[in-house]
């Protein structure tokens, strides 16, 4: 398996590295950052304008309905792409020069039908403080779903509640900025065109625009991601007294083995999660390791599975512990505590975002 640069040094002060292959495997590097606490508001936005639309006499309030799901990494990916398509829309980006109209964009949580949504929603906020601000069921009543109709009357898409939107390019993959760029700008022609319509929800007693955004999909590690950096940092500020139990030596490697073949046994194979075996993890993703340096093995599951690894690090000469038995916060806290480097498998969401808001240094 040859290993090969995929990204770039960016503004962010990152750099991302990508062993290739079947593996998909990834060490990701951070420069660290100071992480101070930081309350930020969905609701209200500042000083977001450029200097050169300070002629805009109107801010139209727009609405992100944003489709979380799975656990506490999914919902980090999917929340972390709605927050980014505020803060763009914020940005004055998209400021409407006819009109002369600037966005305040609003996002709105919608669960999965599944109830793992509900221990999903307490570890984001407890790990998250900025996410107590949300209602996670704020969308899941039957007057989002009537808003969801009056919609499709008027722009089309799908009449499914969480099917196919209008400005359906907001969810494409997020190296293509362009067509999300367009949608965005496609939904901010609607909005004035509708004269900035509001449709209170009185379930939740929220406003919606009319048109909004329906966002459903991940922000990975891509242009949008390095974009909006140093904001989703800030906003997701970890609550280490709360969520930490044990965390990495300063000169140890963290390997994530998430361990998908056990964790869905039946669909692994077939979402394409391959994991890098034994060998490819220490001769390959670890090779550039010394005899006698540390490496900890974090994973939800321990034992049998795990043990080829530890003998694998272990016959290069590596010192190798093993971190499970956590809860799944305590692990994500134990993957952004690493300092030296931090390596596991770019398809995990959450493996993903803690290596983006932690601070290893390669």
């Amino acid at each position: 398996m040859e290993s090969h640069s995929s990204g770039t040094k960016r503004s962010s002060g990152r750099r991302i590295f990508a062993i290739g292959g079947a593996a998909c495997l990834v060490i990701i590097s951070f420069f660290t950052f100071p992480q101070q606490y930081v309350t930020i508001s969905n609701d209200t936005e500042v000083h977001h304008q450029p200097v050169n639309h300070h002629d805009i006499i109107e801010t139209v309030p727009v609405t992100i309905v944003c489709q979380l799901s799975g656990e506490m990494g999914n919902n980090l990916g999917k929340l972390g792409r709605c927050l980014s398509l505020k803060w763009w829309l914020e940005s004055g980006a998209f400021y409407n020069s006819t009109d002369k109209l600037g966005y305040s964009a609003r996002v709105a949580l919608r669960h999965q039908d599944h109830n793992k949504w509900v221990r999903g929603a307490k570890d984001l906020q407890r790990c998250f403080p900025n996410t107590n601000q949300f209602d996670f069921s704020e969308a899941n009543n039957p007057e989002f779903a009537n808003i969801w109709k009056m919609q499709h009357t008027l722009l089309g898409g799908d009449e499914r509640v969480s099917g196919t939107p209008p400005f359906n390019e907001i969810n494409l993959d997020g190296h293509d900025e362009e067509e999300m760029a367009a949608g965005l700008q496609s939904f901010v022609s609607e909005v004035s065109k509708r004269q900035h319509s509001l449709v209170y929800n009185a379930a939740s007693k929220r406003n919606f625009s009319l048109p909004f955004l329906f966002a459903n999909q991940f922000q990975r590690i891509e242009p949008l991601a390095d974009r909006f950096y140093q904001k989703s940092r800030q906003f997701f500020h970890f609550n280490e007294s709360s969520c930490c139990t044990v965390k990495a030596d300063p000169e140890e490697t963290v390997f994530h083995y998430r361990n998908f073949k056990k964790e869905m046994p039946i669909y692994w194979n077939d979402y394409g999660f391959h994991e890098a075996d034994p060998q490819q993890a220490a001769n390959e993703v670890l090779g550039h390791l010394k005899e006698g340096d540390k490496v900890a093995i974090v994973t939800r599951f321990g034992g049998k599975t795990t043990q080829p690894y530890v003998d694998a690090f272990g016959a290069r000469g590596l010192k190798v512990r093993v971190v499970d038995g956590n809860d799944g916060p305590a692990d994500f806290c134990f993957l952004m505590s690493a300092k030296k480097e931090i390596a596991g498998m770019t398809l995990s969401t959450f493996f993903e975002w803690a290596a983006y808001l932690g601070n290893a240094t390669r």
